[in-house]
């Protein structure tokens, strides 16, 4: 299930707001597994702890807080992705008005998990612009998540480089974190640009070029 427009560059700045003493929240996929949703906090606003069965993923968008899982405190700013493992309890407070998007388990699937990067095994917020590098004539793609249900990747172009079209199992999430790219859907060409999204519908034939430069988070729920 879809909430928003597809095959177009979104701000989810612009999607979602919160008023003072508000949390706001809007599932914009929905998968039989997975799900990806949105939240903003107003300023010292929280999300009381919860254990979920599923692993969480974060990537702030706006702001910063903190996210507390099982008493240990880590600080999420913008930019900055972090796991939640399954059956934590976690709860997340806003410094100021908090963005979040959140990548989601419906039921764990531990087996069927690849090896990680050490940055997120420790458990720790880490600039996820930072991870993958740019390579001149290359594109750069590092796992963070890899399951039958969801994966999440990281992505560095060279200007220049292209994925040619090609069709995806289930609807993709793709957030521009450095430069500006180019998808092309079903033949239409449009530009997301760093700090814009942008859903790829499954079994639609959809490529990428890189106008220049620029590094992308690619999320795929099933």
């Amino acid at each position: 299930m879809l909430k928003i427009e597809v095959a177009k560059a979104i701000d989810f700045n612009q999607l979602i707001n919160s008023k003072e003493a508000e949390v706001v929240s809007m599932r914009i996929l929905n998968q039989s597994n997975s799900y990806i949703s949105l939240f903003s906090l107003a300023k010292d606003e929280e999300i009381t702890a919860e254990a979920m069965l599923g692993n969480r993923y974060y990537y702030c968008f706006n702001g910063s807080g903190e996210v507390s899982i099982e008493n240990n405190k880590k600080i999420i700013s913008n930019g900055d992705f972090l796991e939640v493992l399954a059956h934590n309890n976690y709860s997340i407070k806003s410094s100021d008005t908090l963005k979040l998007i959140e990548i989601g388990e419906k039921i764990g699937d531990e087996t069927m998990e690849n090896q990680t990067l050490k940055m997120l095994e420790s458990a720790n917020a880490f600039n996820l612009a930072d991870c993958v590098e740019y390579k001149e004539g290359q594109i750069v793609s590092k796992n963070l998540v890899a399951k039958s249900n969801l994966v999440i990747t990281i992505m560095s172009f060279w200007k220049g480089e292209a994925l040619d079209p090609h069709k995806a199992p289930g609807d993709a999430l793709v957030t521009v974190l450095d430069g500006e790219g180019k998808y092309i859907v079903d033949g239409k060409p449009f530009i997301v640009k760093k700090g814009e999204s942008a859903v790829l519908p499954a079994n639609i034939p959809h490529a990428v070029e890189a106008v220049e430069n620029f590094k992308m988070m690619l999320t795929l729920v099933k």
